[in-house]
């Protein structure tokens, strides 16, 4: 599961542990911002108002063509065809600030690499936790921005992109069939629209190759990257990457039954 940690406020979206506290690109006016508070219907509206950054730790190391061959059980060819609003909690709407959780709903488009030891059959569909908007209504300013996690993608309804998932056992279960797929960390995906490698949407905005290339090759940490070095070859490329990698030792503990939210 993910956390992203804005100030004193964390909402839950997926597979990071995000513990560092983001900051705005700018100290803009959310009066002219979309209303609020938040609602559980689907949004298809874009959103205008620069998107807040946030940052953290990754679940587990998704980086490298290694780290995928090590813990990914499919790397997968998705797009974005849904989002669903997840409501904020009363407290929360109470005090008039707080975080909105999204659902992301994808279609696999294609089955790129599967593990040999795969667990389950790859999805056909699956519905991720995603980042989704922070809201704050104080000082008479009634607004909400996009989350997005830095040098991520914010998995954005239209797009695709190349994604490496896990399979996670419901430890709470003797049943191989009870689990959930889940992300990597943030470098699980790679932007892939129109079939281009490193095309598409990034932190929560649509880029072209050569403006994610850019960003990526005066990022010394990025450059070296899976996402960085496969950036503009085809997919076949990163399948050829993927076969060639050693994967290692998982490097985590089993998860614990926990039923405190069931």
């Amino acid at each position: 599961m993910q956390l992203i940690k804005i100030g004193t406020l964390t909402v839950a979206v997926g597979a990071l542990a995000i513990t560092a506290a983001c900051t705005t690109p700018d100290s803009a006016d959310h009066s002219s911002a979309p209303a609020g508070p938040p609602s559980t219907h689907v949004s298809n509206a874009p959103v205008a108002d620069p998107v807040v950054m946030s940052e953290g730790s990754d679940r587990t190391a998704s980086r490298t063509a290694s780290d995928w061959a090590t813990y990914a059980d499919h790397v997968m060819v998705v797009t974005v065809v849904g989002e669903i609003r997840q409501p904020a909690s009363k407290k929360e709407i109470e005090r008039g600030k707080g975080l909105v959780g999204r659902t992301v709903k994808l279609r696999v488009d294609k089955v790129l690499w599967s593990a040999p030891d795969a667990p389950q059959p790859a999805p056909t569909s699956l519905n991720l936790s995603a980042a989704g908007w922070i809201f704050n209504n104080h000082n008479g300013a009634v607004g909400e921005r996009k989350i997005a996690l830095r040098d991520a993608s914010r998995l954005e309804e239209g797009h695709t992109y190349i994604k490496a998932v896990e399979w996670m056992d419901d430890p709470c279960f003797d049943d191989a069939k009870r689990g959930t797929w889940e992300g990597l960390g943030s470098g699980d995906t790679i932007p892939f629209d129109a079939g281009v490698l490193g095309t598409g949407e990034f932190e929560g905005r649509a880029q072209t190759l050569d403006q994610l290339g850019a960003k990526w090759r005066v990022n010394a940490t990025e450059a070296h990257t899976l996402r960085g070095q496969i950036a503009g070859e085809p997919a076949a490329a990163l399948v050829a990457d993927l076969k060639a990698a050693a994967p290692r030792p998982e490097g985590y503990k089993p998860l614990e039954c926990d039923l405190s939210d069931r």
